[in-house]
């Protein structure tokens, strides 16, 4: 029986809406958006077909959807968070925000891992605060080095933003790694957001840690942010959550959130208690196993075709290849454009030091993959005769 996370190819993918495959030309295979190509899991199809036949389009209460949070956070994250202090929000993103909203004031400091997903850079700038960039080496294997962090820290660093599993590093920190971050932050008494949307897409065995369940005085200064985006591939609902233990932290979220954040669509709070069930764990197994034959595939040909720095996806479907030709992110986005016909993530929007990386999408079938695989072969000898 084949697997149906093997059906989607480029035709049946260019046949459904969407900003992935229908921003540039129908001829460019696109990898550059967080944004799986594979089918919705039966349960959670039925589940929208069903709140569609109730005409659950009114205004509705999200009670219930954050009581399958609570239990979910507390089986699977292992913090102990009441219902009442859970908050439904539009995707992760406006957790960053109320974070630094709650956190700072203009003129303070939030510190970034460099590379890093660009919203949490674009709120520190919102927020009027400081960048201040805790440089990852992916010669080190994007080890979190504490002592570098330990460096970072002034009387102004008022903030530590954290995403684990990693975007685009692909990196799940270690146990180790997540107590040096709380070590610090409790030390120092600074705050924490950190974003756990990646933690059921893990490689080879690995467990997820939530950074709040390591002990009460890291939890008493950590805001959690979660969602159903990236294991269920329904990112267009936007269906975020995130949580404090602290009611002090969850009483200033709300004021911050009150008459901005709306919280989320009534398909995302349907969607909420079947997923938080742990009865769709089948699917996410499944899945992940795919990944992993996909991760696989495309680490072999991309190390086999050029001399392409790889680093070990431990987390994510996102790998973050470096391409080392001497070329800038812009100068490769050029040539996989235009010669190859495939669209990237180019590495620099990530942090200066991920210039001359790619980002790429691995979510998606091995037909499509391979194809992309094959067109990026063909523009090797171009970047060669260009780094010469």
């Amino acid at each position: 029986m084949s697997s149906p996370f093997d059906k989607p190819t480029i035709e049946s993918r260019l046949s459904v809406r969407g900003a992935k495959w229908h921003r540039d030309a129908p001829d460019i295979i696109p990898l550059w958006l967080a944004d799986p190509d594979f089918p919705l899991c039966p349960e959670i199809k039925q589940t929208l077909r069903d709140a569609v036949e109730e005409e659950f389009t009114v205004y509705g209460s999200d009670a219930k959807a954050r009581e399958s949070m609570s239990v979910k956070i507390k089986r699977d994250n292992k913090i102990d968070v009441p219902a009442s202090q859970i908050m439904l929000t539009q995707g992760v993103t406006p957790g960053m925000w109320l974070a630094a909203r709650h956190a700072t004031r203009p003129g303070d400091e939030i510190i970034v891992t460099d590379p890093m997903y660009y919203p949490f850079v674009s709120q520190t700038q919102v927020a009027q605060t400081h960048t201040v960039r805790w440089n990852l080496d992916v010669d080190d294997g994007y080890r979190f080095d504490i002592e570098k962090l330990k460096g970072l820290i002034s009387p102004k660093t008022k903030l530590i933003y954290v995403c684990n599993p990693h975007n685009p590093a692909g990196r799940v920190m270690t146990k180790d790694e997540l107590k040096g971050v709380a070590d610090v932050a409790v030390d120092n008494g600074i705050y924490v957001y950190v974003d756990e949307l990646w933690e059921d897409i893990l490689n080879d065995g690995r467990k997820h840690i939530s950074l709040a369940s390591l002990n009460p005085e890291i939890a008493d200064l950590t805001i959690s942010g979660w969602g159903f985006s990236k294991c269920w591939s329904v990112p267009g609902l936007q269906a975020g959550y995130l949580a404090a233990t602290n009611d002090v932290i969850f009483e200033s979220l709300k004021k911050h959130a009150y008459g901005v954040l709306r919280g989320t669509n009534n398909m995302g709070k349907a969607l909420a208690p079947v997923i938080c069930s742990g009865k769709l764990d089948y699917w996410k197994k499944d899945m992940n196993k795919y990944l992993g034959e996909v991760r696989g595939l495309v680490t072999k040909r991309l190390t086999e075709m050029g001399d392409i720095t790889v680093p070990h996806l431990e987390g994510t479907y996102l790998m973050f290849p470096r391409f080392n030709y001497g070329l800038s992110s812009d100068e490769l986005d050029r040539v996989f454009m235009k010669e190859a016909k495939v669209s990237f993530n180019k590495g620099v929007v990530f942090g200066p030091k991920a210039d001359g990386h790619m980002r790429i999408l691995t979510a998606t079938s091995k037909g499509i993959m391979n194809e992309a695989l094959d067109r990026i072969e063909k523009v090797i000898p171009i970047l060669e005769k260009m780094a010469k």
